[in-house]
């Protein structure tokens, strides 16, 4: 039985939300809001500002660094190709397990050994201040359209579920994004994060739950029953892909986590944490986080392939229909007021990536542009002032680009620079991969290989990406490789196509960059004695421990860390329960209670934890 006010989509209609939830994205929007408030006194210089001093413990870095690698496209994306292919999707989720254990094992403490407050710095260190500027000026801008597309995307989605326009979506979740970066900078960065974390996994344990009970899907094992009558492909993928496009593909995007979450540029999260037992310990929680959520966030879009097997009558206002998936579930599924707290939920996972994104790069633009360039004497409160006002520019043209990108977003611009995008960040990881390992390159060894990189990778999208279209592809490929896939008649599937496309981008990219890399090893002896002690003093840090420095106390202290942070979990936990207010079942009300009793529960330690550390005294940073 259905409670009063609970009410179930129909495969035939288009979902709407009600009042309530519509009031409570109002109210998450405005506390993410004052987020940034609370902790706008909370940065000193910029060392505070863009890693919170590198005094945080590591429960919280943790869940930043787990929260950076995701977004609302596990919500969304993902679901999308769930809903299509499967638990093809599995092989995207998992490729980064094995990047995070070598994170864990080994490259989290030299990260944090680094002792720098930005990544470009690091670059510096290694490369030389040619190669910090070349990075500066080509990756800044890359990442402000990336955070365009990103921002357009979420909010194509949630203005088509919400049935509101896009710009307005665009402007609002721009702002709060702006103005959580602007007023707490990496402080309230990480608070959001943890809050938003809670309301993510909450959400999701959730939809889940309340998905298997639903009688038409009949639990796990009537959920897998059906899936194997209807759409076995979706669990048995070698029925759908040749096992050699599958391996592949896997082996592709392994081979570009390992690279990208052990580079230079992965390191911004590691060099907050307080000293290197807590960076030992942070990245345990983004490693047990990818081995679970996964297995969460497929069971509704799976579900949503029994119950919507026309999801274009669902939302007839996206252009990938498929992409609703976990929504149409979770709308048919969620009693009222918790499908506003899971597009919360949505809406958190990509502001956390995007505003840690703009305090990152705002970071690099002037801890390695204006201050070197511009004003090299500047002083750290000069330096933190134009650090807010660069955020708020940053947050402008992010918004402005949105907007422009959404408005040509079914031309051959859109199409032409979402290609440019893929084709630039991998050619620019991967010398900052090779050189935070290995010594003996000159300077010029990064932006020469990212440039041999990015031709290949140029070729790859925009040449390859025309011949794996053909019919005749197969033919065209060695003997061996059209034995693998089936002989030289073989016709792939536009999955495959697509999957054959991103792993000879990567491979060829990553061969393409070891060549160039390591070629330039040649060249190391020609370089000056300044440059070679430059790059052994960076090594010889890498070598030495952190040593403690001496107690500092004051408004950025851990304690005042835990006390903010408990009094917003406490806050907004209360929120969530005032909700068992609204008229639902017994079900649905616990729902609330489960939701709000956890993020408040986490609080109410948190805050406990705090009034015991401000009795014990500031603890001890390190340098």
């Amino acid at each position: 039985m259905n409670p009063p006010g609970f009410s179930l989509v129909l495969a035939t209609a288009a979902p709407g939300l009600s009042g309530y939830d519509y009031a409570i994205i109002a109210v998450y929007v405005v506390f993410l809001l004052v987020v940034g408030l609370v902790f706008r006194g909370m940065s000193r210089n910029t060392s505070d500002y863009f890693r919170c001093g590198g005094a945080m413990p590591w429960w919280i870095t943790g869940t930043s660094a787990w929260l950076s690698v995701f977004s609302a496209w596990a919500f969304v994306g993902a679901a999308s190709d769930v809903y299509r292919s499967g638990l093809h999707v599995m092989l995207v989720f998992y490729a980064s397990v094995p990047a995070m254990i070598g994170v864990t094992a080994y490259t989290c403490v030299r990260f944090r050994r680094l002792r720098v407050i930005t990544w470009m710095e690091a670059v510096r260190e290694r490369f030389g201040p040619a190669t910090e500027q070349f990075y500066t000026w080509v990756r800044v801008p890359i990442e402000l359209v990336k955070a365009g597309f990103t921002l357009m995307s979420i909010s194509v989605f949630a203005a088509a579920v919400l049935h509101v326009g896009v710009n307005p979506v665009i402007v609002v979740l721009g702002v709060t994004i702006t103005v959580v970066a602007f007023a707490g900078g990496a402080f309230a960065v990480l608070a959001s994060d943890f809050v938003q974390l809670l309301l993510v996994m909450t959400i999701t344990t959730l939809a889940v739950v309340l998905t298997l009970r639903d009688p038409a899907v009949g639990g796990l094992g009537g959920l897998v029953t059906q899936l194997e009558a209807t759409h076995p492909a979706h669990l048995r993928l070698w029925e759908a892909f040749r096992p050699a496009v599958l391996a592949a593909f896997g082996v592709a995007f392994m081979s570009v986590k390992a690279v990208e979450l052990n580079s230079l540029e992965f390191s911004t999260m590691y060099l907050m944490p307080k000293n290197e037992v807590h960076a030992r310990r942070m990245p345990w929680i983004p490693l047990v986080g990818g081995l679970v959520g996964p297995v969460l966030w497929v069971i509704p879009p799976l579900a949503a392939t029994l119950l919507y097997p026309d999801l274009g009558a669902v939302f007839p206002q996206l252009a990938k229909p498929s992409e609703g998936a976990f929504v149409a579930v979770a709308l048919r599924v969620m009693p009222v007021g918790l499908i506003g707290l899971l597009m919360c939920a949505m809406f958190g996972a990509t502001l956390t990536n995007m505003d840690a994104a703009v305090n990152k790069y705002v970071g690099v633009f002037v801890r390695s542009f204006y201050r070197p360039v511009l004003s090299p004497h500047a002083s750290e409160r000069t330096l933190l002032l134009v650090s807010k006002g660069c955020t708020l520019a940053f947050g402008a043209a992010i918004i402005a680009l949105a907007v422009l990108i959404n408005t040509h977003r079914r031309s051959d611009i859109f199409t032409l620079l979402n290609q440019f995008m893929v084709s630039l960040a991998l050619p620019l990881t991967v010398p900052v991969f090779f050189g935070f390992f290995y010594r003996r390159t000159p300077g010029w060894s990064a932006w020469v290989t990212a440039l041999a990189c990015f031709g290949f990778s140029a070729w790859a999208n925009f040449r390859f990406a025309h011949a794996v279209e053909r019919a005749d592809f197969v033919a065209g490929l060695p003997a061996w490789i059209q034995g693998e896939l089936g002989g030289p008649q073989a016709v792939l599937s536009a999955a495959e196509r697509s999957d054959v496309l991103l792993a000879v981008t990567v491979l060829g990219t990553l061969l393409v960059g070891t060549l160039v890399f390591f070629g330039s090893t040649f060249w190391y002896r020609r370089t000056g004695d300044g440059e070679r002690a430059r790059v052994e003093a960076m090594f010889l840090k890498l070598r030495t421990p952190l040593t403690p420095a001496p107690a500092t106390g004051g408004a950025g202290s851990e304690a005042g860390v835990y006390r903010l942070l408990g009094l917003l979990c406490l806050v907004y936990g209360a929120f969530v329960l005032l909700l068992m207010a609204i008229p639902n079942g017994l079900v649905g009300r616990l729902c609330f209670l489960f939701v709000g009793g956890t993020i408040g529960g986490a609080g109410a330690v948190l805050y406990a934890i705090s009034r015991r550390k401000s009795g014990a005294g500031p603890a001890p940073a390190v340098n």
